[in-house]
């Protein structure tokens, strides 16, 4: 070992001690940090004793697995250095090997390492791994993370830099396979070699060809963009698998099923049991094995390291609490697997539910992706009572729970105990927690340290949702057409929550609307459209869309002449300029307005707030875009930003466009749901444009109020 790696260990294991002892914290990425300053080449050096070695990365489940794997590979009888804790940056990992027991010279140790996606571009080419276990890529924390384009790029760049690493990956999500189709590493896919009859995702993060863009076609769908894909224009399709699970049974303790490895000339099979219900912990599982077999570790004892593995960090723990009650406590920071939550939810047919989201650094502070939860399916629970909603953005959370009309008590809390003192005895609480708002959640349920009393708002449809008494239904002579254009490509923001914001508010006042979701390959039809939703997604999608809408550009443009009430979001607001950039490549837009987007040499990023004479109140949202909008001298801003520096290209002090009846805008969050007086001027102007006079009934906006105010709070003191 050099020297200046030994002086580094030791600043690395006195950091810990200080860290520790004096400061009273867990060591978590300090002694690795300490130790990168004294030597940047830590990593490689410390790692490079160990055989195998392994990297696990992905947006979900890559604490999970890589414990298992860990325990896969120590059960071979070999001591294993792991980032178990989580701490899966540059420095977590240096961490782990700096603290790690040298033992004795002859004794043989693996390596096993959790890694933030971003920094595989610094951790495969230093450690230099035998295998990269990819696990799967939702979009998740965008205003750190970027497009999943970006970070696709990222780990693709890692395996250049680390040629000798096998790519051990989820063949069934197209965004991994299209990583493996881009690298000339040796490739070991995984999957689900058939059918499982579960309910897909309402939102998947991308279902188009890496090669050619175009929209695939899916035999199955398991959830998300997972599932058994082909491209019916160039013939990409998901590969041969090398390791596959088949018959997937649910049972009453979670799953079983076989795993077939096709490597050889005979398929060897090992069969698995899990005790967890969610199809999510299949494909854990699944990579943990396929990590073990690639690096050539023992498998005979993979069982038993299953039955006896306990999730890190109190994730799918069941607290036994006084009076028979019980807490099962969930980490989710996406909206896949917020929704996988919500799946075991309702195979538990739960009554009480505990939603918590934070919106702190780790967590990303755009919020938008509450919207892409599928909510409403807790609508099928033969007896939801209560939901309680915490955390720092507690009061977006109670807006979503009111749109989604799941007819139970909304409550606001400070902690989980609050929720607990709710929950009557013999009951069970299910807690669902974002990436800093769980660790507060398992310490007050192991602690059982109580929190204020909870802050009650009635019953989300009873009380809160209806318009003011003596509201009397209105009469139109068709239903208000809400139109929203490819939902199956533009969904990046929570535009969900637009759409839910305008049929909502019109069904609480007894407007008679209808939704029609015009779809990839459809034929646009908007001669009786009344609001048009445009929404925003990734590069890939939205130059799917913009090719789409340009063979049919005659049609919205015609509409915008007539005065058609339009909300652009993002990427669908570029859409009706002249020009847009993706990349450094410039796209020709529909040129329905008289704009243009340039590229920026950085990202406006963050909650922001305007003034507009749309509505009486500041609106406010979430701005994530690199593009610079430029207005033409005959349209004007949406609005006046209220911070210097943000909206439409951080200069003029505008934000969006107000032409005629078309909005257009950066802001999401999404933007109707807390601005409802944008909303209502959406409808107000949709019923007007038809000669109706139909004076809006006031609703009981008190949550959307609250949601706004912390909203203004948070962008006002940037």
């Amino acid at each position: 070992m050099r020297a200046r790696t030994r002086i580094a260990r030791l600043a690395g294991a006195l950091a810990h001690w200080g860290t520790v002892n004096l400061a009273h914290r867990g060591g978590g990425n300090i002694p690795g940090a300490v130790a990168l300053r004294v030597d940047p080449g830590l990593v490689g050096e410390l790692a490079g004793g160990l055989s195998p070695r392994v990297v696990v990365t992905g947006t979900n489940g890559k604490t999970t697995t890589t414990g298992l794997l860990a325990d896969a590979l120590a059960a071979g009888g070999q001591g294993v250095v792991c980032n178990r804790a989580g701490n899966n940056m540059e420095s977590g990992i240096a961490a782990a090997l700096v603290l790690a027991d040298t033992g004795e010279k002859d004794e043989r140790r693996a390596g096993c390492f959790e890694c933030d996606e971003l920094y595989t571009v610094r951790v495969l080419p230093a450690a230099r791994p035998n295998a990269l276990v990819l696990l799967n890529l939702f979009r998740d924390q965008l205003d750190r993370y970027g497009e999943i384009d970006h970070t696709q790029d990222v780990i693709a760049e890692a395996l250049r830099r680390s040629p000798e690493t096998a790519l051990v990956y989820n063949a069934d999500d197209p965004l991994c396979a299209a990583i493996a189709d881009r690298v000339d590493n040796p490739g070991l896919p995984f999957g689900i070699d058939e059918p499982t009859d579960l309910e897909a995702d309402r939102i998947s993060d991308s279902r188009f060809c890496a090669r050619c863009n175009t929209g695939l076609e899916y035999e199955y769908v398991h959830y998300g963009q997972l599932g058994r894909y082909r491209c019916p224009a160039c013939g990409w399709e998901r590969p041969a698998l090398a390791f596959a699970a088949v018959n997937v049974t649910l049972t009453c303790g979670g799953f079983e099923f076989d795993v077939e490895d096709r490597r050889g000339d005979a398929v060897v099979h090992h069969h698995v049991r899990t005790r967890y219900s969610g199809l999510y912990m299949v494909y854990n599982v699944m990579a943990a094995l396929a990590g073990c077999l690639a690096t050539g570790g023992d498998v005979a004892r993979f069982q038993e390291v299953l039955d006896a593995y306990e999730p890190a960090s109190g994730r799918g723990k069941v607290f036994s609490l006084a009076g028979g009650r019980e807490v099962a406590s969930n980490l989710a920071k996406n909206p896949t697997g917020f929704n996988r939550m919500i799946q075991q939810v309702r195979a538990e047919d739960g009554r009480y539910l505990a939603l918590f989201l934070n919106d702190n650094d780790a967590d990303g502070h755009d919020v938008s992706w509450i919207w892409d939860i599928d909510l409403e399916r807790l609508r099928d629970l033969s007896d939801l009572r209560l939901v309680c909603v915490g955390g720092t953005r507690r009061e977006d959370m109670a807006v979503r729970v009111k749109y989604a009309e799941l007819g139970a008590e909304v409550v606001l809390v400070d902690g989980v105990l609050d929720a607990v003192g709710l929950l009557p005895e013999g009951e069970k609480l299910h807690a669902i927690a974002n990436y800093t708002a769980f660790p507060p959640v398992v310490d007050d349920l192991q602690n059982g340290t109580c929190s204020t009393e909870p802050q009650k708002w009635g019953r989300s449809v009873a009380s809160v949702a209806p318009a003011a008494p003596g509201a009397a239904p209105v009469a139109l002579d068709r239903p208000l057409r809400i139109v929203h254009l490819y939902p199956d490509a533009l969904n990046l923001y929570g535009d969900g929550g637009n759409i839910a914001s305008l049929s909502k508010r019109c069904a609480w006042r007894g407007i008679p609307a209808r939704v029609d979701q015009v779809l990839m390959g459809s034929e646009l039809d908007l001669s009786d459209a009344d609001v048009v939703l445009l929404g925003g997604g990734a590069d890939r999608d939205q130059l799917a869309v913009c090719h789409e809408l340009q063979r049919q550009r005659e049609k919205l443009a015609a509409y915008v002449s007539d005065g058609g009430v339009l909300l652009a979001i993002c990427g669908g607001y570029q859409l009706l300029g002249h020009s847009y950039m993706m990349g450094s490549e410039q796209v020709e837009g529909l040129h329905i307005l008289d704009l243009e987007t340039v590229a920026g040499d950085t990202r406006l990023i963050g909650n922001v707030a305007i003034e507009s004479a749309v509505c009486a109140t500041p609106i406010v949202g979430f701005e994530n875009h690199a593009g610079r909008t430029l207005l033409g001298a005959g349209e004007k801003p949406l609005g006046r930003a209220l911070v210097t520096g943000t909206g439409n290209n951080g200069e003029d002090g505008g934000e969006g466009v107000l032409h005629d009846g078309v909005v257009g805008t950066y802001l999401h969050g999404p933007i109707l749901p807390k601005n409802p007086g944008v909303t209502d001027w959406l409808i107000a102007r949709a019923l007007a444009r038809r000669g109706e006079a139909v004076e809006l009934a006031p609703l009981n906006d008190a949550l959307e109020t609250a949601a706004h105010d912390v909203a203004l709070r948070i962008a006002t003191r940037r």
